[in-house]
């Protein structure tokens, strides 16, 4: 009887069966071992299954939250979904624009290395003039320091420190006009700031002491508050 003979691979997760795609989501494996002795296929397929489950472009609210009140048939995808499908890469001499090939419609540009390391959907593009990479810089700064606290939150905010100076007005009548309004924009603030939101972006920044700012020259630190406190005394 001949000794059973033991199995190894050179990755793991992947076998020559295609029967683990149906169990495990494919961004969950690991990525390929370089190391492999079979890892260009290994990794190709990889980076076909990774496209396939979370590279295909499928619309929801949020492609048409710009086209709201049009109808069905104007409502365009700010995506851009469906994309024009290019036979081959070109240069457009008379702009510098680079258009790559394209031969489906729905999935989002990738590159095959990071989408792999990834283990995620992305859009990715070559940023090749100056004013794309201005535009990407202002999109990255917008992105990472927007205020998700919509107008209708802020109202509803203020309103809660508008009912509360109300119920404070029975025990403190003899509060005149001023003091009142001073302390109902005072309430209205610290209701709306206590809420505020703060992406992870910027919360990262922040505890890594990380500069928000570039400057050409060196400032000092002025602590008006004990100054004033001084003079006033």
């Amino acid at each position: 009887m001949e000794p059973a003979q033991q199995v190894t691979s050179e990755h793991p997760f992947v076998k020559e069966t295609d029967s683990i795609t149906n169990e495990v989501v494919p961004a969950c494996l690991s990525t390929p071992n370089p190391a492999s002795v079979d890892f260009h296929r290994i990794f190709c397929k990889d980076v076909v299954r990774l496209v396939e489950t979370s590279n295909i472009h499928k619309h929801s609210t949020t492609c048409y939250k710009y086209s709201k009140g049009k109808s069905d048939t104007s409502k365009t995808c700010r995506m851009r979904m469906p994309r024009v499908l290019v036979n081959t890469s070109n240069i457009d001499l008379s702009t510098g624009q680079i258009t790559m090939r394209r031969s489906h419609p729905w999935i989002n540009n990738f590159n095959e290395c990071l989408i792999s390391a990834c283990r995620s959907n992305m859009d990715i593009k070559f940023i090749w003039s100056g004013n794309d990479a201005k535009v990407l810089v202002y999109y990255i700064t917008d992105y990472a320091t927007k205020s998700t606290l919509a107008f209708h939150n802020m109202f509803a905010l203020a309103q809660q420190g508008v009912k509360s100076i109300e119920q404070q007005r029975v025990t403190n009548s003899i509060d005149n006009a001023i003091k009142k309004s001073r302390k109902l924009v005072l309430r209205c603030y610290n209701m709306i700031a206590s809420q505020q939101e703060v992406s992870g972006v910027q919360v990262a920044s922040y505890l890594m002491n990380y500069d928000d700012h570039y400057t050409t020259h060196t400032f000092r630190n002025l602590f008006l508050i004990s100054i004033e406190n001084y003079l006033q005394a």
